[in-house]
C-alpha cells in the first residue's frame, strides 16, 4: 500500500484542487466527458456517465458514430446500461465492426482514439456475447497493432491500447508502457480494474504518481491524461487512508472505489455470507445466483461475471478466492 504520510499535505491538496478544476472543464467532446465519468464514478463528474449514456442510447444508423459506441461501452462496463441501452449498444458494435480502418491508403481516425478504443473492449467484455466479441476482436486486429507501434503514439496512449487488448483476450499481446512518466495511467486502470500488476509495482507506480501530480500542471495535460492523474491520486489517497487536505477533510475508504449500481445489485443478490465462504467458482455455480448474474448481463462462470464478483470483493473486503480456499485447507 503507498504511504501518503510523507507527501506534505499542502501540496497534495493544492495537486488535487488544480487537477479537479481541469477535469471540472465542460469544454470537452462527450467522449472525454464520459470517460472522466467512468474513471471517477464518486464524483460530480462523475454523475455525468448516466446522462450521457442516455443520450447516445438514442441515437440510430448513422448517428451511432464510434464515440457514440465507445460512451454506451463505458456505461455497460459501469453497469448502467438497461435490457434496451444493452441491445442498442450491441447494434452499435455490429455497425462499428463493419466498418473500414482504411480509406484512401490512411488509417481512418478512430484507430488511434485510445480513449474510444478502451470503452468499447470494455463494453464489449462487459456483455459477454461470444459471437459479437469475436467480431469485435476480428476488427480490432486489423487495426490496433499498427495503432499502437505507431511513431505519433504515446505511451499513456500505448497503456490504453494494451488494456483494450487485454479486454479482448490479449489476442495482439500488447505489453503495458512501463516509463514513469505513465505510472498515474497504469495507477488509474488498476483501479478500475481494467489491468492488474504486481503489489511492488503498484506501489511503485503509486509514488511516482503523487510526485507526477506535484510535479506536473495539469494545464500542460491533455483533458483525458488529466482524468485518469485524477482518478489515480484519488483511489491513492481512498486506499492509503490517511486524512488528506487539511484537518477537516473527510477520511478515505479503506478499500477500493465505490461499486457501480449493477455490482451493488449483484453483491445484494449474492450476500455477504457467501462472498466470506465460497469462492467465485462456487458462487457462479450456485442455481441461486445464476438468474440473477444472467439478468444483469454476466454470463455465470464468465470472465466479466468474475471480475465483477473481485471488485466487489475489493470493495467491500471480502477474502479473495484463494484467501477462502486458504482457510479450508488450514482448518483441514
Amino acid at each position: 500500500m503507498v504511504s501518503v504520510s510523507t507527501t506534505p499535505e499542502y501540496l497534495l491538496a493544492d495537486a488535487r484542487a488544480a487537477l479537479r478544476r481541469r477535469v471540472a472543464d465542460a469544454r470537452q467532446t462527450e467522449l472525454s466527458r464520459a470517460f472522466a465519468a467512468w474513471l471517477l464514478p464518486d464524483t460530480e463528474i462523475g454523475k455525468e456517465l448516466e446522462g450521457l449514456v442516455g443520450e447516445a442510447a438514442k441515437r440510430e444508423g448513422a448517428l451511432q458514430d464510434f464515440q457514440t459506441v465507445a460512451i454506451l461501452g463505458f456505461g455497460a462496463d459501469a453497469g448502467i446500461l438497461g435490457a434496451e441501452r444493452i441491445e442498442a449498444f450491441k447494434r452499435g458494435l455490429r455497425r462499428q465492426a463493419g466498418r473500414e480502418v482504411v480509406i484512401d491508403g490512411l488509417p481512418v481516425a478512430f484507430c488511434s482514439d485510445a480513449v474510444g478504443i478502451l470503452g468499447i473492449a470494455l463494453g464489449t467484455r462487459a456483455v459477454a456475447d461470444t459471437d459479437l466479441t469475436d467480431l469485435v476482436v476480428k476488427w480490432a486486429s486489423r487495426f490496433l497493432k499498427n495503432s499502437y507501434e505507431g511513431e505519433r503514439t504515446e505511451d499513456w496512449q500505448r497503456c490504453l491500447f494494451a488494456a483494450g487488448d487485454r479486454q479482448l483476450g490479449s489476442s495482439l499481446n500488447l505489453s503495458i508502457a512501463k516509463s514513469l512518466a505513465t505510472a498515474d495511467v497504469r495507477t488509474a486502470l488498476v483501479a478500475k480494474g481494467a489491468i492488474e500488476l504486481g503489489g511492488w509495482a503498484a506501489d511503485q507506480d503509486g509514488e511516482q504518481t503523487l510526485s507526477l501530480a506535484i510535479c506536473e500542471l495539469p494545464d500542460e495535460l491533455s483533458h483525458d491524461r488529466v482524468a485518469l492523474r485524477l482518478a489515480a491520486v484519488e483511489w491513492i489517497i481512498r486506499s492509503a487512508g490517511p486524512l488528506v487536505g487539511g484537518k477537516h477533510a473527510a477520511a478515505a475508504s479503506k478499500h477500493g472505489h465505490p461499486l457501480s449500481p449493477r455490482d451493488v445489485r449483484v453483491h445484494d443478490a449474492v450476500g455477504r455470507e457467501r462472498f466470506c465462504t465460497l469462492t467465485n467458482a462456487e458462487i457462479m455455480r450456485e442455481v441461486r445466483v445464476k438468474k440473477p448474474l444472467r439478468a444483469e448481463g454476466l454470463k455465470p462462470s464468465g470472465e466479466a461475471a468474475k471480475r465483477c464478483l473481485d471488485r466487489i470483493r475489493s470493495a467491500k473486503g471480502y477474502p479473495l478466492s484463494r484467501e477462502v480456499t486458504k482457510k479450508r485447507a488450514t482448518r483441514n
